[in-house]
């Protein structure tokens, strides 16, 4: 009886975040960029898209949907666990940048855990042109440990970034994390700042001289 009513709570959180979740018309899935295709998000660029999944996850693609952000992009979808199951989403891609460079990432993913041994997170590794280490993200939520949603890293500028994210999931009734979502941070070049500074000031002495007398 006890583990129907333990059953019962997992089954209502899970529901609960599900319809939280916004999920748009005609929304990208991870089945889309599996399958090869990429979106902008602002003036970056996101391609490469290598999506494995694991375990007691929905192996179904479509089941998870992609919502393009300002900055980065968002993934919904039941990514849960329950009865002590456990799943493995892993997420690799490559994001660039062709004017403004890239110098820092962000990464939010709310977990939920019922039930000892419960555990979700998500790690991600970040490299930059030539394999170079940029940084790790880690947010979490374990049971009887604690609970971290959000983190970020700051880095030299580069005008690319490959990125490697490994969801897990399981332990416990229930382990859940509805939402993952991925933001950058870009900012512009030095020389088209310098280039467009230049422009202001050659349009301000131009007026300037018009104003002279004759």
């Amino acid at each position: 009886m006890k583990a129907r009513n333990w059953l019962g709570v997992a089954a209502a959180l899970v529901l609960a975040f599900a319809a939280i979740v916004p999920r748009g018309a005609g929304a990208l899935t991870l089945a889309d960029l599996d399958a090869g295709g990429s979106f902008s998000a602002g003036s970056l660029t996101f391609d490469d898209f290598d999506v494995v999944i694991a375990g007691d996850l929905s192996v179904d693609l479509t089941d998870y949907a992609v919502q393009v952000l300002a900055d980065g992009f968002r993934i919904s979808g039941l990514i849960s666990a329950i009865l002590g199951g456990s799943g493995t989403l892993l997420v690799s891609y490559e994001v660039s940048a062709l004017s403004p460079i890239i110098s820092g990432a962000s990464l939010l993913a709310p977990g939920a855990t019922v039930g000892t041994g419960a555990q979700a997170l998500v790690v991600e590794s970040l490299l930059g042109p030539g394999s170079e280490v940029l940084g790790e993200l880690f947010v979490f939520d374990v049971e009887g440990v604690g609970a971290d949603p959000d983190d970020s890293a700051g880095f030299t500028p580069v005008s690319s970034v490959s990125v490697a994210k490994t969801v897990v999931v399981g332990g416990g009734m229930l382990a859940a994390i509805p939402m993952l979502e991925q933001r950058f941070l870009a900012v512009p070049e030095p020389l088209p700042l310098i280039l467009i500074g230049s422009g202001l000031a050659g349009l301000a002495i131009a007026g300037r001289r018009r104003e002279v007398p004759v």
